[in-house]
């Protein structure tokens, strides 16, 4: 299995079909980011990119575009609180095809947003044996996936060698 197949199944799991959309995808931006540009152009203009994108740049939009499109993956504002990611993130689980689900945050905590709701959010994912995965691109919102916990070192280093951001919590 090549690297960019394994990075993808790390969040389709047993899902073959979104994981060859994805990784048709995100091969295209590897390959050929000025087509990949040409081919979701009218996508681009819908997050307000009509210009030409640095290879880097347009790497981390193709992947979080192409993990949303199959929904796996949350992007919330960093406003947010806490309850709403949970939410965000139960259906990221249900589309994975897991049977986890968080529980709401305690009281007092769900309205929590920014870091500190990442951090909250790790916290009930954790005793699932699951990690929060935050996609780095420069905006005000968050790219929020899961992965098994005991997958993120795996993660981290297909990530590295693919060229594609990513935090781990």
């Amino acid at each position: 299995m090549d690297s960019l197949t394994a990075f993808i199944q790390l969040f389709t799991l047993a899902d073959g079909e979104a994981a060859q959309r994805i990784g048709e995808r995100l091969a295209l931006v590897l390959r050929d980011p000025a087509a990949y540009q040409t081919e979701y152009a009218e996508e681009l203009a819908e997050r307000g990119i009509e210009t030409k994108l640095p290879a880097q740049e347009l790497r981390e939009v193709a992947l979080i575009d192409a993990l949303l499109s199959e929904e796996l993956l949350w992007e919330a504002d960093w406003t947010d609180p806490a309850a709403d990611l949970v939410y965000g993130l139960n259906e990221t689980l249900a589309q994975q095809g897991r049977a986890a689900r968080l529980a709401e945050p305690v009281a007092g905590r769900h309205a929590t947003t920014g870091p500190e709701a990442l951090d909250i959010v790790q916290d009930l994912l954790e005793p699932l044996g699951l990690a929060l995965v935050l996609l780095t691109l420069d905006s005000d919102s968050h790219a929020l996936s899961v992965v098994a916990e005991a997958q993120v070192e795996e993660l981290r280093g297909l990530a590295q060698e693919l060229g594609f951001g990513l935090k781990v919590y």
